[in-house]
């Protein structure tokens, strides 16, 4: 459990860009929600997040890596951050899925010394919660941009 959990369904197995691959489960994940009512996408996120941490945090200690490629989950929630307060259409799951991956991989500040803080834990529940805060950063700023590409230029389509 702690592995299908951690790897994205085993995405983070994948031997090239296995945090897009995580994506890719984030992205499969908003076309298959997109339609509930907010209330059910903010408890899919929650449950996630919460299973995501501790499954993270087994893992580091399972394995000794407290930052390993193969964990996506952090991924997952962070695309789920950069879709959520925007339409659910294929236009913009897609917008929103470059622009994450830009702030995800790019790690501009503040993200980067996010990411360099919860280094500095050992394996363990804070360490653990970094792993995913890095990149819950990355998806609010991603969302912030998506959302002002959409009032700029997708202004025809409605709001969630």
């Amino acid at each position: 459990m702690v592995s299908l959990i951690a790897t994205g369904l085993g995405a983070g197995f994948s031997p090239k860009a296995p945090g897009t691959a995580g994506t890719v489960i984030g992205l499969l994940l908003a076309f298959g929600i997109r339609d509930w009512s907010a209330a059910a996408q903010v408890l899919v996120f929650a449950i996630l997040f919460f299973a995501g941490w501790w499954a993270t945090w087994e893992w580091s200690r399972n394995t000794g890596q407290p930052d390993s490629q193969r964990i996506v989950i952090d991924e997952i929630l962070g695309y789920l951050i950069a879709v959520s307060l925007l339409p659910k259409t294929t236009l913009m799951l897609w917008v929103q899925f470059g622009l994450f991956r830009l702030f995800d991989a790019g790690k501009p500040p503040p993200i980067r010394q996010v990411d360099r803080y919860g280094k500095r834990f050992e394996i363990g529940p804070m360490q653990s919660l970094f792993v995913i805060l890095d990149d819950l950063l990355a998806g609010v700023f991603a969302l912030g941009v998506g959302w002002a590409l959409w009032r700029v230029f997708l202004v025809d389509i409605p709001h969630p």
